[in-house]
């Protein structure tokens, strides 16, 4: 049986349960019947939602401004205006839950469940009258006189507005399989080029290996062809494949971007607060006074032990027993680095490893309201768009900011014709 629908909503996930809620609010508030529904692949909803933030689900965040966003970025700037992390968080207090502030701005619920976002979600739109259809993966649209004809391997929908919110091609695993982008071209949308972004970046694995499971504090810039481009200060993780942590997640974004062609390295300062002068002093002073030290374990007081002893022995292909035997010329190449700890870098992991897509439908395609140029009664949502941010809450602010946008247009589209 082909069921009808005003609006039809394609992914039930962030932009899409937003969109959802704002189009189903819209339409109440405007004392306007409507049958709304979500199509979702999966078996239910916001799967890949409750693994947001580390299962905390990071809302938004205070700093939100296109600085922090790659891609199309001039056309946000009036999105943005129009829904200010202030604004985001007095809807989700409005739909029943209470956010927190913590550190560098980003805001979570206030009791830090991922699963609670998703349960306002779930309420709201039991509430709001709004069907949802699961197991219900997409892989047809046809523009009709009605509207449009949306049909998945058994089922056939029927809706006269269309929001596609399907998500990207990150973490597959959780349903995202990028279908979406390849449906989009058949209704008139191009697409720009896809790579995974915050992401852990690969390097060679005789580097990789002997450091798995260390963390340090570190400046880390990345390198193209001999030139830095950006430097972002955090703490990086080593694994067996190479780099990880926040830091390295935002350099991931240019490694995509660079591609193979280039020549990329990652270099970390391990101690940004020092020069290099001032640590050879410091490691003069080590090899002065502690007599019994061993060589290897010269860093062990700054340093992880992991890290430190692999900056020794990178710096130091002969080692004597003890520290008090290095010479000055050791010590300054053990100085010079831990301030040039330098990977070459030879590409990111897979996207079933990637926290965002990068690239998508150009935002030049779609008006303020997300309404398709190419395919009038369609809109848009979320990380389809070639819009990705930077971690810490921002690309969820994305999603809102879309799904609510999009929403409240295709029912007010609805309430003139």
């Amino acid at each position: 049986m082909i069921q009808e629908f005003d609006i039809a909503v394609v992914g039930g996930g962030a932009a899409g349960l937003m969109a959802a809620v704002a189009a189903a609010q819209e339409c109440n508030k405007r004392h306007i019947h409507a049958k709304i529904a979500v199509l979702e692949a999966n078996t239910r909803v916001g799967k890949k939602l409750l693994a947001t933030g580390n299962g905390r689900c990071n809302l938004t965040n205070m700093g939100i401004s296109v600085s922090h966003y790659h891609g199309d970025t001039k056309a946000c700037v009036p999105l943005f205006e129009q829904y200010s992390p202030q604004n985001i968080i007095y809807i989700f207090a409005s739909l029943g839950l209470l956010c927190k502030e913590q550190d560098e701005g980003r805001v979570y619920p206030y009791n830090a469940q991922a699963s609670a976002v998703l349960d306002i979600f779930r309420f709201q739109l039991k509430s709001l009258c709004v069907e949802t259809i699961c197991d219900f993966a997409v892989n047809m649209v046809q523009k009709t006189d009605f509207g449009f004809k949306i049909s998945s391997a058994s089922d056939t929908v029927l809706a006269k507005r269309l929001i596609f919110a399907s998500g990207g091609m990150a973490y597959p695993q959780l349903g995202s399989n990028g279908s979406g982008f390849q449906i989009l071209t058949t209704l008139g949308h191009s697409c720009t080029k896809l790579f995974p972004a915050l992401i852990q970046v690969k390097t060679e694995p005789r580097r990789a290996k002997p450091l798995k499971g260390a963390r340090s504090a570190a400046s880390a810039t990345l390198i193209a062809n001999g030139k830095p481009v950006k430097t972002v200060d955090g703490e990086v993780q080593f694994t067996e494949n190479g780099l990880s942590g926040i830091c390295i997640f935002e350099l991931s974004r240019l490694v995509g971007e660079l591609g193979t062609n280039n020549k990329i390295e990652i270099n970390l300062d391990l101690m940004p607060e020092y020069t290099e002068q001032q640590i050879f002093g410091m490691l003069k002073h080590i090899g002065e006074t502690l007599n019994s030290l061993p060589a290897d374990e010269l860093l062990n007081g700054y340093l992880n032990k992991l890290v430190g002893r692999e900056i020794v022995r990178q710096a130091l292909p002969h080692l004597p027993e003890f520290a008090c035997n290095l010479k000055s010329g050791e010590l300054a190449a053990v100085a010079r680095m831990i301030k040039n700890f330098r990977f070459a870098v030879t590409g990111t992991m897979t996207w079933k490893d990637a926290q965002i897509t990068a690239g998508g439908v150009p935002l030049d395609e779609v008006d303020e309201d997300m309404q398709s140029r190419c395919c009038p009664g369609l809109y848009l949502a979320g990380e389809l768009l070639n819009i990705d941010g930077d971690c810490g809450g921002f690309n969820l602010h994305w999603a809102w900011s879309t799904g609510i946008a999009s929403g409240c247009a295709a029912a007010k589209s609805l309430i003139e014709k």
